[in-house]
């Protein structure tokens, strides 16, 4: 799931990187009135100066000679509207929207909720704690009340579920509702992370067929990170403390690092190739 939101990076991350694998009416009932969006601040420096920009052509015949409309999706928007300048396709910003909000919840729970181990154990035998599972049923309801997701399905719930949306017009979503839950209590930084397909398909699908992908980040700060198919890079908003999420960042290209972290580092514990192969290539 981690590679869904790098799907779209367009041209910075590697081509071969592929997805896998309602909120409640009370999580939406709180929202903040009278709050303007400010579209510059030093808060955040000179990365607020910073602008994106998509060409939007019309399919008339006549139009092709007419000037380009530029749509300029600028830092300092708020994510509905960033959302309504970047896609025309008002089931997805509804679908992003809802899931904003559900992720808004999610990062207060994250915050206060107890994360003692219980009984349940989702469908693989995994334990799971009660924020995996809060987060998990915040994100379900969220999908549904969009009223634009055919089916879902979780790391918890890997079967697909009937979001009751339409399939022509609607979406497919797959999630891991809390990424690293085991570790809320070591206070280290946890996420959300999720693909959008369109249509009633989760299966024979890759990365590259995802119309969205989106993770949400729980840390110092929250942020909700969004990469759109027709929109190249990823777009980084801010939850604030008025509770809306603001347009802070683009990044549509990655400079060369100056650290490596291999993943599933047990792996070489069962497989000596692994750790010959991959571990001493990059790290040796």
């Amino acid at each position: 799931m981690e590679a869904s939101i790098a799907s779209y990076a367009q041209g910075t991350l590697p081509r071969n990187i592929s997805g896998h694998r309602k909120a409640s009416p009370t999580a939406y009932a709180h929202r903040p009135s009278g709050v303007n969006s400010f579209k510059s601040s030093s808060l955040f420096g000179e990365s607020l100066r910073v602008v994106s920009q998509r060409t939007v052509t019309s399919k008339s015949r006549h139009a092709a000679s007419a000037p380009l409309t530029i749509t300029k999706c600028e830092i300092g928007d708020s994510l509905e509207e960033f959302l309504t300048k970047a896609t025309p396709d008002k089931g997805l910003i509804r679908l992003l929207v809802g899931m904003g909000e559900a992720l808004r919840t999610i990062a207060f729970k994250v915050r206060t909720a107890s994360c003692s181990g219980t009984a349940c154990v989702n469908s693989f035998g995994d334990e799971q704690l009660a924020v995996d599972m809060l987060a998990d049923k915040l994100l379900f309801e969220a999908l549904q009340y969009s009223h634009f997701c055919k089916y879902a399905c979780s790391e918890e719930v890997p079967e697909l579920q009937d979001m009751g949306g339409p399939v022509e017009g609607g979406f497919s979503v797959a999630f891991d509702p809390l990424d690293g839950s085991s570790i809320v209590d070591t206070n280290f930084t946890v996420g959300t992370i999720f693909g959008v397909w369109p249509g009633d398909k989760l299966t024979g699908v890759t990365g590259r067929d995802q119309v969205a992908a989106a993770m949400g980040i729980y840390g110092p700060r929250t942020t909700y990170v969004v990469a759109l198919k027709d929109l190249p890079g990823t777009h980084e908003f801010l939850l604030l403390d008025e509770g809306k999420w603001q347009h802070v960042k683009d990044t549509t290209q990655i400079g060369e690092g100056k650290m490596f972290s291999p993943g599933n580092l047990r792996a070489t514990f069962d497989n000596p190739d692994y750790q010959k192969g991959y571990i001493k290539h990059f790290v040796m």
